[in-house]
């Protein structure tokens, strides 16, 4: 078997797979502009676990008094979880046992109980601040596409809810990026070298992707490489021809484009590989036992999970990049990671489905939290062990009143969970909507009978907070990542609306002592 340059070049792609993703990584060389480190001088995370398909709120955070709970029964027969079943908790500054959580989070409900997770209520996009007499009156812009999949999954993943209204900072025009790659174009100069500072699994793809800075994007496996197959001789003829194309340097310029991508995208992944497994290593043997430990999910019910598996490669990432250089490890400061778990668009039989994939995302969530605790206490890393946030977004949140098959509908306004051990837990943030929908007309929260809630909190507040607890901290910064926000912040605060929606972040990280 022979093989000829091109006709390497012309199957490459599919060869490579994730490995070449990222065509445009020659370019990042020198041209981001980066934040300062003034928090944290050691390492932080900030994971987004986007639920696709559009989560079901009402479901995830219930509440138990007598009236908004018989409001929600009434709205649900069907779909309404049994107030026995919900996990009660206890937010900071509400009535104990106001709320509960959906039976299949008791790991999320622990978690939060001890003031390590938290519930960001009523989140959406939004242009400008919106009451309901906004919306009715069509006074204030709309997002884009409203109840559309892939309009709002983008709105989440660019924070940019609607283009044709917003002024773009130049570097942004004509491109599709997303916040957590224009984040890695504020922070990259953080991080020693030219490493990817996101990576993304699953999600939104675009998500990852900054105007400058380009992502990793690895397939839930975690694997980057060639397909290594059972004929040694394959392999070796594939591994030579690779070699070639990495040595082009003439003036065919496909030959040489490809040249030059193979040849990072190569670097990256043995970089990567080489530093996974030395900071792995570099772990006590049982401590490197009881995080393989924690993702193991129960087999009963767990047949086709993916979500552990993902956050698991994470977890193997972000050692590798906390790990200093000294031990092998890549010695960044900054990271954001992207995972998805699909299957929430449950228009019918709705019970079965997301009970099924919110006890796949408690048992997912529970183990990477746990892990990284073992991390941090391994003491590997001295003064300064890693610290990550792990944090849900979804496209919409579902109608209160449920459809004549068993589900619900989309809608706009959503609850989000966020953990970890510098979230401000133990707390609902965010306005809970008034379930009252007996006169849907005078209820401020929903634009219509079936109770679609309008957002209390904007994604950008959402997201501008955890891209500040990360480094993002000069009006600049910020104003690039969030090119809305600025605006909507002097909307609401000359129309002298809720302070909430006055303010750049919500207070669910804990301030830098």
């Amino acid at each position: 078997m022979t093989f000829s340059r091109r006709s390497f070049l012309q199957g490459a792609s599919s060869c490579l797979g994730f490995l070449a993703a990222a065509a445009t990584m020659p370019r990042w060389l020198g041209e981001a502009s980066a934040a300062t480190l003034s928090g944290y001088a050691g390492y932080r995370a900030a994971v987004c676990v986007f639920l696709l398909g559009g989560n079901d709120g009402n479901n995830v955070l219930v509440p138990l008094t007598s009236t908004p709970f018989a409001q929600y029964r009434a709205a649900r027969p069907i779909v309404g979880l049994e107030h026995a079943s919900l996990l009660p908790i206890n937010p900071v500054g509400l009535p104990a046992r106001a709320y509960g959580l959906h039976p299949a989070l008791t790991r999320l409900r622990a978690l939060f109980e001890q003031g390590r997770a938290a519930v960001v209520c009523n989140v959406g996009p939004q242009v400008l601040p919106m009451l309901k007499a906004d919306y009715t009156s069509g006074a204030v812009a709309r997002p884009d596409s409203l109840f559309s999949h892939s309009d709002q999954q983008d709105a989440w993943a660019s924070a940019i809810a609607n283009p044709s209204t917003v002024t773009l900072p130049l570097a942004l025009i004509g491109k599709v990026t997303g916040w957590g790659g224009r984040v890695a174009d504020k922070l990259h100069g953080l991080n020693p070298g030219e490493y990817p500072e996101v990576l993304s699994f699953g999600g939104k793809p675009h998500f990852a992707a900054g105007a400058v800075r380009q992502p990793m994007m690895l397939p839930k496996s975690g694997t980057l490489a060639f397909r290594q197959t059972g004929d040694a001789h394959f392999n070796a003829l594939q591994n030579a021809a690779l070699s070639e194309v990495m040595a082009i340097d003439n003036n065919v310029t496909l030959e040489k484009s490809y040249g030059g991508v193979f040849t990072t995208a190569h670097a990256f992944a043995t970089s990567r590989a080489a530093a996974r497994e030395a900071a792995w290593n570099a772990l006590p043997k049982a401590r490197r036992d009881a995080i393989d430990a924690l993702f193991v999910p129960p087999a009963k019910e767990s047949s086709g999970w993916s979500l552990h598996t993902q956050l698991y490669q994470v977890l193997r990432d972000l050692l590798a990049g906390a790990m200093p250089t000294a031990r092998g490890g890549l010695g960044l400061r900054r990271q954001v990671f992207s995972v998805g778990l699909g299957g929430f668009d449950t228009h019918e039989g709705q019970r079965g489905t997301q009970d099924a994939l919110l006890a796949q995302l408690d048992f997912a969530l529970a183990a990477f939290h746990q892990s990284v605790d073992l991390l941090r206490a391994s003491g590997v890393f001295g003064a300064t062990p890693p610290q990550a946030t792990l944090f849900t977004m979804s496209e919409f949140g579902r109608t209160l009143v449920e459809n004549s098959d068993r589900g619900t509908d989309h809608a706009w306004g959503n609850h989000c969970l966020v953990l970890g051990e510098r979230v401000q837990g133990r707390r609902l943030y965010g306005a809970f909507p008034n379930l009252d929908l007996g006169d849907a007309v005078n209820n401020p929260d929903t634009v219509d009978a079936r109770g679609r809630w309008i957002p209390s909190l904007t994604v950008d507040q959402y997201a501008y907070s955890l891209a500040h607890w990360l480094g993002l901290n000069t009006a600049a910064e910020r104003d690039y990542v969030f090119p809305n926000i600025a605006g909507y912040v002097a909307a609401a605060t000359a129309r002298r609306l809720p302070s909430p929606m006055r303010s750049y972040r919500v207070g669910f990280m804990l301030p830098d002592a």
